[in-house]
């Protein structure tokens, strides 16, 4: 018998031939998928060193979705470019020619708090709290239709998928970027998974969607003592506490209502012992924003408070600002895409723009810098652990709905038919093609049927 890769190998070379097809049995179709999704949770890396990311979803885009290892090109030590080109009839005009879907491969440095789940990390201080897993096998499920249907995809246009590194940092975006990963790109599109919506909604809006993030530390250096004769020193950690409560009226009394920033105080490091008062105190913590200008604002009153504070208790204080991921702007068009794209077909989403834009920052932002394109966010909570989500011994026992980063999350496996069909229809919509069909409907609609909540159920059945 041949094996995948040589049945993928001796495919590219014939073309004219029908592509081979996803199994008409869903649950056939999802099981390596959630699989692939689990075994990523059990082994979650750091940025640019998700080896063993990276070799699983080889090995499952190889068996599933028949793409040999030649349509891989390894970029950034652990990122991945895989072109799927359209063997259909050609079209004299699309608006686009080459469309990027991405998703991010990384785990978080952070103990996982699942202790019941059977998939729970398996790698000591790393944890996958973000989604990132889901994210990953949601595009893998996505290559498996739009590989097996590249006959309906026209000749002349390709679908770019964007497995990317380090998201959570040190940033594999700008990376990808720089090795060439838009080259040729007229669109990009991403999403990311959130517990504020339910499952079933799409939330996104044209413009920025998440924020600027930047991160300050502010050392004030005072004098020691012993902590018997405060007379004796000039105490930073006074000095710190007072700059702490100060820092909070940035926003409250600094910035016009409408001007969205966050300013907090994350951690605050002073003294060894508890008879000393030490020479010095630091205080850092975290900036967001959604325009350089405030930005700017927030900056220069955090210097000049952060002076003056320290001036008036006779300490010095320095101050670093370190400015990382730009915000995350939505082009207005391709926004528009995202919401036709979810309103449309057999598997419409309810739509809001509600909670937006958050607080947050993505590295995706560096690709809607070089290219038009757009982030979405696909809620995922729900009351119960079922469909697609269950697993041995859980029953249909209530979920956390626990946020992004939080100890106790888990990426929600009823998301990946909306977010694999989602990618599918925009692909549908930019190259004017019909990719769908009776068999991808049923995949699609089986994963979703068994995890739409009732009152989606009825929302779509009332308006769909």
């Amino acid at each position: 018998e041949e094996t995948a890769g040589q049945q993928a190998s001796s495919l590219s070379f014939r073309i004219d031939a029908p592509p081979p097809r996803p199994s008409s049995d869903a649950a056939a179709f999802w099981g390596p998928i959630v699989e692939l999704r689990r075994e990523i949770h059990m082994h979650p890396e750091p940025g640019f060193r998700e080896v063993e990311t990276i070799r699983r979803v080889k090995k499952t885009l190889a068996e599933e979705a028949c793409i040999d290892e030649s349509q891989m090109r390894g970029v950034c030590g652990t990122g991945l470019i895989v072109d799927i080109h359209g063997i259909g009839p050609p079209k004299t005009e699309t608006a686009v020619s080459c469309v990027a879907l991405r998703c991010d491969l990384d785990g978080l440095p952070i103990e996982e708090g699942n202790e019941s789940l059977p998939y729970r990390s398996r790698n000591p201080g790393m944890a996958h709290m973000c989604g990132h897993d889901g994210h990953t096998a949601a595009l893998v499920a996505t290559a498996v239709v739009l590989h097996s249907r590249r006959n309906r995809i026209p000749s002349g246009c390709r679908v770019r998928l964007l497995f990317q590194p380090a998201e959570e940092g040190p940033g594999g975006a700008l990376p990808m970027i720089q090795a060439g990963c838009l080259d040729g790109v007229d669109e990009v599109y991403g999403w990311h998974n959130w517990t504020s919506w339910p499952l079933g909604t799409l939330a996104v809006k044209a413009g920025p969607v998440m924020a600027h993030e930047a991160g300050f530390c502010i050392l004030v250096a005072g004098k020691g003592a012993h902590g018997s004769a405060p007379d004796c020193a000039v105490d930073p950690v006074v000095c710190a506490a007072t700059l702490v409560t100060s820092l909070q009226t940035i926003v409250s009394r600094s910035l016009p209502s409408a001007a969205n920033a966050v300013v907090s105080v994350t951690m605050m490091q002073a003294g060894e012992t508890g008879n000393v008062i030490p020479d010095t105190a630091k205080i850092c913590g975290t900036i967001r924003d959604l325009s350089p200008q405030v930005f700017e604002k927030v900056k220069q009153i955090m210097q000049r408070m952060a002076s003056s504070i320290a001036e008036g208790f006779g300490c010095k204080a320095t101050v670093q600002i370190d400015s990382y991921y730009p915000e995350t702007v939505n082009d207005e068009a391709a926004t528009e895409v995202v919401q036709r794209c979810a309103r449309r077909g057999s598997l419409p989403l309810a739509l809001t723009d509600e909670g937006l834009p958050l607080m947050g920052a993505e590295d995706f932002s560096y690709y809607l810098q070089q290219r038009p394109g757009c982030f979405f966010f696909l809620g995922g909570a729900e009351n119960s652990t079922q469909g697609l989500a269950d697993y041995a011994g859980c029953g249909c026992s209530p979920r956390s709905n626990c946020c992004p980063h939080g100890t106790s999350y888990d990426f929600n496996d009823n998301l990946l038919p909306y977010a694999a069909s989602m990618f599918v229809k925009i692909v549908e919509e930019r190259f004017e093609a019909q990719i769908s069909d009776e068999e991808t409907d049923t995949i699609f609609q089986h994963g979703i049927a068994l995890a739409m909540p009732k009152s989606i159920m009825d929302f779509l059945g009332r308006f769909g």
